[in-house]
């Protein structure tokens, strides 16, 4: 990949995360990537443009590193599931979460945003419905509808990600996501 696009994609989505989209202005997003408004143009259109691939892009990449492991668990695949959700090592509790922050701010303001936005949120799910349905076919795990449960996990991981970013405290999604376990055991045979 060309390294100026990289470079502008990096610096946006980074500025895009700490500020929000409507904050973060294009010239702003220049001066920190140290270029001129040509290089930006040469890539992308407008700044909606650059923004909508920062979603396909940075925040696609960015579940998927970070949750795609988990499709390797073979075993104990609940337990492991909620130790790599539970590592929080340097998660920035002020800013939030990528991909939630963005969707309360431009889902409802744009049916692009919304659909990019979508897809990589839906593919957050269907990672854990994999998951779930491997822990099923392990027989380490008991249920019926596992799209249902992805949803919920996924929306108790982003809200537990919201409480601590609420209050900017780390021991505040501890204490959120405890009680998800607590649930995830209730289903362990």
């Amino acid at each position: 990949m060309n390294n100026t696009r990289e470079k502008l994609l990096t610096v946006a989505f980074d500025e895009i995360y700490h500020h929000g989209y409507s904050a973060t202005s294009v010239d702003k997003i220049l001066k920190k990537a140290n270029m001129n408004k040509g290089s930006m143009y040469h890539f992308f259109k407008s700044k909606k443009e650059l923004a909508l691939a920062v979603i396909n892009e940075k925040v696609n990449a960015y579940i998927e590193d970070k949750y795609c492991v988990l499709l390797d668990y073979e075993e104990n695949i609940c337990d492991e599931m909620m130790q790599m959700i539970k590592k929080r090592d340097n998660f920035d509790f002020t800013s939030g979460c990528k991909l939630n922050n963005l969707m309360q701010e431009l889902s409802p303001i744009d049916k692009d945003f919304k659909v990019a936005l979508e897809i990589v949120y839906k593919k957050f799910e269907n990672i854990f419905e994999k998951v779930l349905d491997k822990a099923i076919a392990k027989n380490e795990i008991s249920h019926n509808d596992t799209k249902a449960l992805s949803m919920y996990i996924v929306a108790s991981i982003e809200g537990c990600i919201g409480t601590a970013k609420k209050s900017q405290d780390a021991s505040c999604f501890a204490t959120c996501i405890s009680q998800l376990e607590l649930f995830l055991n209730t289903l362990k045979k």
